[in-house]
């Protein structure tokens, strides 16, 4: 019976897809998903194989397609790369008969397709070139499970009391007992390639491990070997970023289900009145519920960064700090003057895809600020970097913004504006591997750099 071996089969290329599957969710890193096709060349190798028949065997034309997981396993540029396939594999056979009588059979050629449903487990080295570009190699087995096939024959006879000619056609069948098709057979594999961005291209060789066909007699094993080329599209990638971004988008509806919950107030006003007295009219009061003031179209004053003090009373309105010093933090004045020698250098890094200052910044930024304080000489510049996860020009936005938002900070603290330049350089001068997300840490960052002003 087929049907036992057939679901054991099943049962092992489901057990590998639900590994891989696992393996890819609690990666470390980023998983790439995608797919490819290609298409190539199959020939037949056969055991014993006498020497008539390097005249009666050929290769055939095959062709594949099917899904890919890309998958990091170290900061190396090793990487596990899977993939499930459909794959139609062939070969031909040819047999002649110089001699014969009337009807007797002169020629006769076979050509075979047999469909199999592929998983392969390929060990990956990437090599990078730069650009998010990177040459790959690597080897790993590969499954092959059969499922359907069909075989053409033609035959010619000698003489002329039958049709010259003679097509039959036969389906293949998959059985564990000589004279069927393995349910199974297994390969290894060899790839080299490059990858382009999101587009990859490989030539991939299989070589047979096990045989997938063995005659009646079992006296003779055929096995297949696969020699091809493969084009390959990254839908999409499974990330850290998408995952801040996920957890953005659950506190956004958490936020609006709290919304929703506060009570609202329908009011009717008139558009000359003043309704809150501000005198302001309620078409041009942006707050007609609220007194306020005109400086604000009616709002009442702000308090940006919620320290108790209005912005119009807070010397440091982005930044906040007691009363006691009018808004702004606290910090050392005890630095000591004393001249530069080398330009100092402070990094400090930014989550992914955000522009906001971390907890750990404002101690190097604190120190920024005494450096200044201390020497009316100096000067900073600040650069923001970004890793390669957007494209350019939101790259160089965002890098753009961390710069400032780092400026800004060191400003607050009265540092005149002439003293603080500002550069963006976008993903175009990482410190690690772009292609590594074990690294990319490094890459999300502003650089500020203090020297002495030679004006």
């Amino acid at each position: 019976m087929v049907k036992h071996p057939l679901l054991n089969d099943v049962f092992k290329t489901t057990f590998i897809i639900t590994a891989v599957f696992l393996v890819s969710q609690h990666s470390f890193a980023q998983t790439k998903y995608g797919i490819t096709a290609g298409a190539g060349k199959t020939a037949l190798f056969k055991f014993p194989f006498g020497p008539e028949d390097y005249n009666r065997y050929s290769s055939a034309g095959s062709f594949w397609g099917g899904i890919t997981a890309d998958i990091p396993l170290s900061k190396n540029g090793i990487n596990l790369f899977t993939s499930a396939i459909y794959k139609n594999r062939g070969y031909k056979y040819a047999m002649q008969n110089t001699t014969g009588a009337n009807n007797s059979k002169k020629d006769s050629a076979y050509t075979q397709k047999v469909n199999y449903a592929d998983v392969n487990l390929t060990l990956l080295k990437k090599f990078a070139m730069g650009g998010g570009n990177s040459f790959f190699a690597g080897t790993g087995p590969s499954v092959s499970i059969f499922t359907g096939g069909k075989e053409n024959i033609q035959v010619n006879y000698f003489g002329t009391a039958v049709p010259p000619a003679n097509y039959t056609k036969t389906n293949l069948t998959a059985g564990s007992v000589p004279g069927t098709y393995k349910p199974t057979f297994i390969s290894w594999n060899f790839a080299a390639g490059f990858q382009i961005d999101k587009f990859s291209v490989w030539l991939n060789a299989g070589i047979p491990l096990s045989d997938y066909y063995q005659d009646a007699a079992n006296a003779v094993k055929h096995k297949l070997k696969t020699f091809g080329i493969n084009a390959g599209y990254t839908l999409f990638t499974t990330d850290k970023d998408k995952k801040y971004k996920r957890k953005d988008k659950k506190d956004q509806r958490k936020e609006d289900r709290a919304d929703r919950k506060l009570p609202v107030a329908v009011v009717v006003i008139d558009s000359l009145g003043d309704a809150d007295g501000d005198g302001i009219i309620n078409k041009d009061d942006k707050c007609p519920g609220h007194k306020g003031v005109a400086k604000y179209n009616g709002c009442p004053v702000p308090d940006t960064d919620g320290d108790g003090i209005t912005d119009d009373a807070d010397k440091c309105p982005l930044v906040s700090g007691p009363v006691t010093n009018n808004g702004c933090p606290l910090f050392s004045d005890s630095v000591k003057t004393a001249p530069l020698g080398d330009t100092i250098l402070y990094t400090i890094y930014f989550e992914p895809a955000k522009s906001v200052l971390r907890s750990d910044a404002y101690k190097k930024l604190t120190e920024v600020v005494n450096k200044l304080k201390a020497n009316s000489k100096l000067k900073a510049i600040f650069s923001g970097h970004t890793d390669n996860a957007g494209n350019e020009i939101a790259n160089d936005k965002r890098a753009l913004e961390r710069a400032v938002i780092s400026a800004d900070y060191v400003a607050s603290f009265y540092i005149d504006r002439t003293r603080l330049l500002i550069n963006s350089f976008g993903n175009k001068r990482p410190v690690a591997d772009l292609n590594d997300p074990l690294v990319q840490w490094k890459n999300r960052r502003v650089e500020i750099r203090i020297f002495e002003s030679r004006e």
